[in-house]
């Protein structure tokens, strides 16, 4: 969001600031990362991971953690090119590694174009090699692009400051809310293991294509912030909050079209992924719990993106609390207590994001309004 603001005001120098400090966060996140990957052994021991797989885990995330000083870079070129409204370069970056993600797989996983079979070793490699052509191929666009190589990024580059710190106060609860969204996911996901093979599965079923779909207002989200933040740098707290609204109903129409294909052919959708009846069966009731969820979803995840365009991250990161002090326990008492299995933790899920996407909606209408009313006119 500051690089949208300073892109909105016209405030080149600003851009080139946020953008430098965030090259160093970038650094810094990375390197904690790496070490972070390198000893999760200890941590996979701590919480009863089977031993037995503890070493191929650790030999594939050693590997791992190498992909994560490309990724870093390449996140903060990403929000560069978003913040300042221009996303096609990611899109063909990414189509054009998506033949070495599926050839380099197939090579180094199996063995194949003369080289040796590596397995998971083979994979990380990959990952590795793919990250890092991300990146370059960014840096590449970024250092050619006219509309960049104006702003003189990669000059007078300053030792990490008070714009550092800023950055930060807006990273961190960014990255809680993530943890906390994330987390309530993986709790339901452990809930399920109780529920037997069978319903595990359907819940793979359900939950991978409501993630699928739910990839289309993460997209809408990011745009919106970038249009709020852009408006925002040029003090037009109004045509932000109307941006911000045009994004939410954006979101919500584009998941209209899922939610009618749920309602009609549930049975295809979940054929799609799986061929056994009983999964196929079981299903069903958690999809129609996913047209419910996908309503929210959208919804909530959108006025996030608009809140951040705000520079608003601590209300949405106190209202995310919500998936754990509502969603949580509903889930336990609909799918544990009641004993409605995994579709009533479905619908104890839907209950968490529904109440999270209204106090988000009117955190955003708090917001914006009051922003309108404090500018002058």
């Amino acid at each position: 969001p500051t690089i949208a603001q300073h892109f909105g005001a016209g405030r080149n120098k600003g851009i080139r600031s946020a953008f430098q400090q965030g090259l160093w966060l970038a650094a810094i996140t990375s390197i904690a990362a790496f070490f972070l990957l390198r000893e999760m052994g200890y941590l996979m021991y701590w919480i009863g991971v089977d031993p037995a797989i503890i070493p191929l885990v650790q030999d594939y995330l050693d590997l791992a953690a190498w992909s994560m000083p490309p990724f870093c870079f390449y996140l903060a070129l990403r929000f560069l090119c978003e913040a300042t409204g221009h996303s096609r370069p990611m899109l063909v970056i990414n189509v054009a590694t998506l033949p070495v993600v599926i050839v380099g797989n197939w090579a180094l996983i199996f063995g194949h174009l003369g080289l040796p079979p590596l397995g998971v070793e083979g994979a990380a490699m990959n990952l590795v090699l793919v990250g890092t052509l991300n990146a370059l191929g960014l840096l590449g666009f970024v250092l050619l692009a006219q509309r960049y190589r104006a702003r003189r990024l990669f000059s007078s580059f300053p030792m990490p400051g008070r714009e550092c710190l800023v950055l930060s106060k807006l990273g961190v609860p960014i990255a809680a809310t993530l943890v906390l969204d994330s987390g309530f996911f993986s709790a339901i996901a452990l809930m399920m293991g109780k529920m037997g093979h069978v319903w595990l599965a359907a819940h793979q079923v359900a939950i991978n294509y409501a993630t699928v779909v739910f990839m289309i207002p993460v997209s809408v989200s990011s745009a919106t912030m970038a249009r709020v933040g852009q408006a925002i740098g040029q003090k037009d707290p109004a045509l932000a909050r109307a941006r911000g609204l045009l994004g939410l109903y954006c979101s919500l129409a584009l998941v209209i079209p899922s939610i009618l294909l749920i309602l009609a052919a549930p049975q295809w959708i979940a054929g799609i992924y799986t061929s056994d009846v009983a999964v196929v069966q079981a299903a069903l009731p958690l999809l129609f719990a996913v047209a419910f969820l996908q309503m929210f979803d959208a919804t909530y995840i959108t006025a996030q993106g608009a809140l951040r365009g705000f520079k608003d991250v601590n209300g949405p990161l106190l209202i995310s609390f919500s998936f754990w002090i509502v969603g949580l326990p509903a889930a336990w008492w609909l799918g544990i207590e009641t004993g409605r299995g995994a579709v009533g933790l479905w619908w104890g899920m839907v209950a968490g994001i529904a109440v999270t996407a209204m106090l988000l909606v009117w955190r955003f209408n708090t917001v914006s309004a009051r922003t309108v009313r404090q500018t002058p006119a």
